[in-house]
């Protein structure tokens, strides 16, 4: 019983570290071209179903990430977490914009 519990607590703090995926990355230092809010949400939806700015050189993130059946499973599991960590910091994005 506690080998299975303990199971199911693994599983869940290994799902919970891989939600939010798209946020670090759509928000990092590096990607400044794309849109001014909800860029995590943009990141999750252009390594889906391509991008411009995820596809450009050796590197074809889109078709990798189609190539490892795990990319896109992990991706829709991290959508929900992306848009409300994205609604959370629409008013810091706004600032940011306008100023």
């Amino acid at each position: 019983m506690r080998e299975r519990i303990a199971r199911i607590l693994a599983l869940g703090v290994l799902l919970c570290t891989l939600t939010g995926c798209g946020t670090l990355f759509g928000r990092a230092a590096s990607s400044t071209s794309g849109p001014d809010y909800y860029r995590g949400t943009a990141h999750d939806f252009g390594l889906l179903f391509g991008s411009e700015r995820l596809n450009r050189g050796y590197f074809p993130a889109t078709l990798w990430c189609w190539a490892s059946v795990a990319c896109p499973i992990l991706t829709l599991y991290s959508l929900p977490a992306d848009i409300v960590v994205d609604t959370v910091a629409l008013p810091y994005d706004i600032y940011q914009v306008h100023n």
